[in-house]
């Protein structure tokens, strides 16, 4: 028989813990983990639906550190040590695919590439620059362009999202975390400056410190506590393209092709997973997003523009076609790094979202760092550069390994 995580209507409601997360999905877990492991007794996750609902069980679940920011590469570098030795650790599968990173740019990017280069090898990324002919080697099938500039960096990972959130939920409960599906949390109860608990549908729970992780929805839950942050809903699109059935065509590596704006790792047997750089498609000021209702799959306009894009990074798959698509929703931020803090003048409520499409692989850093926190009240070295108060000082995260289209 299946685990599965407990259900409100059907288990009875403790009345405190320790600590509450709310959001059972990739960073809520890895958070509840690490603070069982920081010895904090009675930890409680509440999942208003079921685990990985939410932007977890969408994601990408690829982790690079071919990124231009010392700290957002550790943070990469961190996330790819944890989901492969998670098996080891917690003697549960996760199905980590080590197939490499590969990232192609134009050459008139270089120096702002080398810089990436730079940056994220004093981190401890493995990456080097590699000609076209090893790049066509690693890809057959790539196409080059005069100039154009080749990082490789053979640590890249990818891991299914859902199976690897799911997994974190068993580690999680097995380490004696009480994880409690369908129960939506109505509001986060405060008195004299201070969070005492939550409400739900089966009653109160008490706790000192309540850990706010979920995502897109945090936002309105901090406005209505005085803290409006910068984040807003996004609805970002992605596709599975299926080869020629008449090739024996196969995606080898991950890759972000920044000439044309796409993304890509293995998927299946034969699928590419295909993402935009949705960073071209923000819309702050546009159309309202409810994140609670709108389509779920990609728009054909989306779908017909990936697949142009798709024909000019791997010519072969002009002759490919979308095998399925979806749609999930982004807590973007404006530099599209997540806020992780706690509410000025309150004791005890903390916070991480804006994630901006990067949740799942910043998740063993920001739950550690994060659990740290809470059970410490002081906040762990290199968390600050993710503050709230950011924004407003302009001191913003340049981390993109390419220059934004």
């Amino acid at each position: 028989m299946p685990v599965v995580a407990e259900r409100a209507d059907t288990q009875s409601m403790v009345d405190t813990a320790d600590v509450i997360v709310v959001g059972g999905g990739i960073t809520g877990l890895s958070a509840a983990l690490h603070l069982r492991e920081r010895g904090i007794r009675d930890v409680v996750v509440l999942e208003r639906h079921t685990i990985g609902a939410g932007q977890s069980g969408r994601a990408a679940g690829v982790l690079r550190g071919t990124v231009r920011h010392p700290i957002v590469a550790q943070m990469q570098l961190e996330g790819q040590d944890f989901f492969r030795s998670f098996a080891e650790r917690y003697g549960c599968p996760l199905g980590t695919e080590q197939v490499g990173y590969l990232l192609v740019a134009a050459g008139e990017n270089r120096a702002y590439v080398e810089s990436t280069l730079e940056v994220a090898s004093r981190a401890g990324c493995g990456v080097k620059e590699i000609d076209d002919t090893q790049a066509c080697s690693l890809q057959p099938g790539l196409a080059t362009t005069t100039g154009a500039i080749y990082l490789y960096e053979p640590g890249g990972i990818y891991v299914d999202p859902m199976p690897a959130t799911h997994a974190l939920m068993l580690a999680a409960r097995e380490a004696g975390v009480r994880i409690i599906a369908d129960c939506p949390v109505a509001g986060i109860r405060i008195a004299h400056h201070r969070v005492q608990g939550v409400e739900t549908r089966s009653g109160v729970l008490s706790a000192p410190v309540v850990f706010l992780a979920t995502s897109v929805w945090a936002q309105p839950v901090l406005a209505d506590l005085g803290l409006d942050l910068p984040v807003h809903p996004h609805i970002a699109q992605m596709a599975f393209f299926h080869p020629p059935p008449a090739t024996d065509f196969r995606l080898r590596c991950v890759l972000f092709d920044s000439r044309v704006g796409l993304y890509m790792r293995p998927e299946e047997k034969c699928l590419l997973f295909v993402g935009r750089r949705e960073a071209d498609y923000f819309e702050p000021h546009g159309k309202p997003v409810d994140p609670d209702c709108y389509r779920q799959t990609a728009t054909h306009a989306a779908i017909t523009e990936m697949r142009q894009r798709l024909g000019e990074t791997l010519p072969l798959m002009r002759d490919g076609f979308a095998h399925r698509s979806y749609a999930c929703t982004y807590d973007v931020t404006p530099d599209e790094m997540p806020v992780l803090d706690r509410l000025p003048g309150t004791e005890g409520l903390y916070f991480a979202l804006g994630f901006s499409g990067g949740g799942f692989s910043s998740a063993p850093w920001i739950g550690k760092r994060m659990a740290a926190w809470m059970e410490s009240g002081v906040p762990p070295s290199g968390i600050e550069v993710f503050g709230a108060t950011r924004f407003e000082s302009g001191k913003l995260i340049r981390w993109a390994n390419t220059p934004a289209g």
